[in-house]
């Protein structure tokens, strides 16, 4: 990748723009890299574009930012962190407790999250880890009753995944990965979410609402652009899984050809 593509890309996420001139750049990060859709003389750009965007540089061993001073207390000369320091909640994780034991150690009301390093989420008194795809599911955990066929009534630590803005997905990466309790998959009923699901070590169950209120949801919202704007570059990940949870929710993904995102899921 070319310092002009990594600079493209790092000013696409934090701008968080829908679209770009298709200039050769841009042209060729959406045909060859999948980041961005070509239209005309445009490039047009979705939040899973963004996402991806961060992916692709996190991957290939770029940070999302250029080399900065640090956090805001290090900077020199700093009027404000946006000048040039690294945003303080991009180290932070944002999680959720459910079903939790000791109320001294912390406690939020319905529709609250907590922001902490994630050595602390990872230090705090759960047995299992639900991985959220999205903020706003993960503020209207308890609305979604199902849930508790997963998680079982045990103490259960639910972290936001991360995004290109107000988290980033490296803390939240570390604490999955430093972590060695069950996981939880809670992601978009889409192809990309379920590559992503796919892939979250140590899953111990797939979260996705009961079939037939699934699909009576996903036909009546009819949100095939998500089915389609992420198929072609998941489909070869999720056809090579043997996966018997990850297998029927493809098949059953394949014969609606739509998707359906956290926020329209029954409650």
């Amino acid at each position: 990748m070319t310092n002009s593509e990594v600079t493209f890309l790092r000013n696409l996420i934090a701008s968080a723009a829908l679209e770009r001139q298709g200039g050769p750049i841009a042209r060729r990060l959406a045909e060859v890299e999948g980041v961005g859709r070509i239209d005309r003389s445009r490039v047009l750009y979705a939040p899973h574009d963004h996402e991806r965007a961060s992916n692709l540089l996190r991957t290939r061993g770029y940070p999302l930012e250029a080399s900065v001073a640090g956090t805001r207390s290090r900077a020199q000369g700093a009027a404000s962190e946006k000048s040039n320091a690294v945003p303080v909640a991009q180290h932070l994780v944002a999680v959720v407790l459910l079903n939790a034991r000791e109320p001294a150690q912390a406690i939020h009301p319905e529709g609250c999250f907590l922001a902490m390093p994630w050595r602390q989420a990872l230090a705090m008194p759960y047995e299992v880890l639900l991985v959220c795809e999205n903020l706003e599911p993960l503020l209207q955990l308890h609305e979604y009753t199902w849930l508790s066929e997963h998680v079982k009534e045990r103490p259960c630590l639910a972290v936001y995944r991360g995004g290109p803005r107000l988290f980033g997905t490296d803390a939240a990466a570390k604490l999955i990965v430093q972590d060695t309790r069950p996981t939880l998959a809670f992601f978009d009923f889409d192809p990309k979410g379920l590559s992503m699901a796919a892939s979250l070590p140590r899953r111990e169950a797939l979260c996705l609402p009961p079939w037939l209120a699934l699909r009576e949801a996903a036909l009546g919202q009819r949100r095939t652009v998500l089915y389609t704007n992420s198929y072609q570059h998941s489909r070869p990940h999720l056809d090579s899984l043997d996966d018997v949870e990850i297998a029927l929710a493809w098949s059953r993904m394949r014969s609606l050809a739509t998707g359906l995102n956290q926020e329209g899921f029954p409650r």
